[in-house]
């Protein structure tokens, strides 16, 4: 029997979409450039055996085409491996992602937009090196075979009408997104191979189009003398291919893993009631996919640890404060799994914790290694292993907009400002401009440093301690009470500046 552990369910897989776009969102620039130049050249495999067939086989071509035109499809999947193992951008595989993860609120408009744009003209500089440098330059594409095999690929893709490669290439990224999708499924690589092969092999033996791997073989068709110019390249092959992806890309990100795998699940979830679980990203590195599995509640987990004899006597489980009166069973001793969510064991219960052996106790029991671990990074998808993610972050994880309540409102924002943050790139362009462009004649304008813009003044002065209730009615004994607690005068300056009210010093007694 296959470790469960390996696989992830749609709804996870689905998740794991939307995770990842946050990732592709907070690359650097410099970071998104290379990646996508990456992409284009492994992609280039899969063209490169496309038009050696093509030139290889033109008696077997002319007499069964059906032959040649299946072995094609068997080369692409090879090229997207490759992509997808080390993490590359590609930029059909990206309209997937960030299509997700825009409708579920995870990313911006500008993020899709900056990814989308540089993905796609990096892998396009991509494939004209690898034709120029690596296959016309080494004369391996220089042979009789493949000169005429190029270019009779570049002829026939230049045929078709802008409407007709439209179409076609909203069908072919249509499955480039249901091989994406399938394989973030599974974790061994093997299998990753197998479900991509699958939707490649199907689009590429039919003939639809694929924006990225007609840029290598028109490309090789040009570079061989083809008798179709840059421009009908430009409008009836590259143009009409990419808005198809687009479209086709788009349409599958929003129906199957959004749609049905996503709002459908968590809208049957509201109405049955059901066990919520937190999800967490299991791989939250750069440059990888995400793999959201799910975790115990904190809820379960604080029931389950005074059951088993892992809270401490004088420690209060969350479901005692809410004034849960559910027996105690922790002087029992070795007691049987607590039923604890809708009458469920904790067997029966389908979390992944459960399954996995290999993860230390603290892994397993989240909320009793929480408090003392750092927050979850803002701007990122809830991270296994790490605390409590922030309202936001949870809310794109759970779909359930939730408010801390254990938190004061001005501890919260001040968490906010002060814990990790992953800064989207669109974020970056957005607030660079606004800077650039701003007035900042106005003090009331521009607080401080300018990451704080966004942040109103009066949010600010309720850090100051001019702005502290106590000092309003004893100045003095506050002040004695701030240097005690070893806060001196400069400290207590420095914070009335930034709130840009007046200190301590120059109001009278």
């Amino acid at each position: 029997m296959a470790d469960e552990s390996l696989y992830i369910s749609t709804y996870e897989a689905a998740l794991a979409l939307v995770a990842t776009s946050m990732k592709k969102a907070r690359l650097r620039l410099d970071t998104l450039v290379v990646n996508s130049i990456m992409g284009g050249m492994l992609f280039s495999t899969g063209g490169m055996f496309h038009v050696i067939l093509q030139s290889n086989l033109p008696e077997t071509y002319k007499q069964n085409p059906g032959y040649v035109e299946l072995l094609q499809g068997l080369c692409y999947p090879i090229g997207l491996f490759y992509v997808v193992t080390l993490g590359c951008e590609l930029f059909n595989s990206n309209i997937l992602f960030f299509s997700v993860g825009l409708v579920r609120g995870a990313v911006s408009v500008l993020d899709v937009l900056i990814s989308w744009i540089v993905s796609w003209w990096f892998n396009l500089a991509a494939n004209i090196f690898v034709c120029y440098v690596i296959c016309y330059y080494s004369a391996v594409f220089q042979t009789e075979g493949a000169i005429e095999g190029s270019r009779y690929l570049l002829e026939y893709k230049s045929s078709f009408m802008f409407h007709q490669t439209l179409i076609k290439g909203i069908a072919g990224n249509f499955f480039v997104s249901l091989a994406i999708y399938l394989q973030i499924m599974a974790k061994p690589l093997h299998v990753k191979f197998f479900l991509m092969l699958l939707p490649i092999f199907t689009f590429v033996s039919i003939g639809f189009t694929h924006s990225v791997a007609d840029m290598f073989v028109v490309t090789m068709g040009l570079i061989n003398g083809g008798n179709v110019s840059v421009a009908t390249v430009a409008w009836k092959v590259l143009l009409p291919g990419a808005l198809g992806n687009i479209i086709g890309g788009s349409f599958f990100g929003i129906v199957i893993p959004w749609y049905s795998h996503i709002y459908t699940v968590e809208q049957d979830q509201k109405l049955l009631n059901l066990p919520k679980y937190e999800l967490r990203d299991e791989q939250p590195e750069i440059n990888t996919d995400s793999r959201v599995v799910r975790t115990k509640t904190r809820e379960y987990e604080d029931e389950y640890d005074k059951d088993m004899n892992f809270l401490p006597d004088n420690t209060v489980s969350d479901n005692e404060k809410r004034g849960d009166n559910s027996e105690d069973t922790s002087s029992q001793g070795n007691v049987s799994p607590p039923y604890g969510i809708f009458g469920q064991s904790a067997e029966s219960i389908p979390s992944r914790t459960t399954r996995t052996t290999n993860r230390s106790m603290s892994s397993l029991n989240p909320s009793r290694s929480r408090k003392s671990e750092i927050r979850s990074p803002k701007n990122v998808f809830p991270v296994y292993g790490m605390g409590e993610p922030l309202n936001r972050e949870k809310s794109i994880a759970s779909g359930y907009k939730e408010r801390d309540e254990s938190m004061d409102p001005a501890e919260s924002i001040d968490l906010e400002r002060r814990e990790s943050s992953a800064e989207f790139m669109g974020s970056r362009i957005r607030n660079y401009l606004t800077r650039r462009f701003s007035k900042t004649d106005d003090p009331e304008q521009t607080v401080g440093d300018p990451s704080l813009n966004d942040v109103s003044l009066n949010s600010i002065r309720q850090y100051s301690v001019s702005s502290h209730k106590s000092f309003r009615t004893d100045r003095r004994g506050l002040s004695n009470r701030m240097i005690n607690a070893g806060i001196d005068d400069r400290a207590m300056n420095d914070s009335d500046n930034v709130a840009g009210v007046s200190s301590p010093q120059s109001q009278p007694d």
